[in-house]
């Protein structure tokens, strides 16, 4: 994994710590753009790993 693979890993879980909290001390909104910030950080992670996999597997046909 590159660099940036665990940066936004890295962010996704701090985000979703903060989303959380926000959360249990009644900041609704805050935490659902908190979170929605997370899912920004996530969605690239996905495809950059399901990219790897896909070309990986198209290698090995």
């Amino acid at each position: 994994m590159k660099a940036l693979d665990y940066f936004l890993i890295l962010c996704t879980i701090v985000l979703l710590g903060i989303s959380y909290y926000l959360m249990t001390i009644d900041q609704h909104a805050g935490a659902a753009i908190v979170n929605i910030g997370a899912y920004a950080c996530g969605i690239p992670v996905g495809a950059r790993i399901g990219g790897r996999i896909y070309k990986k597997n198209q290698e090995n046909k």
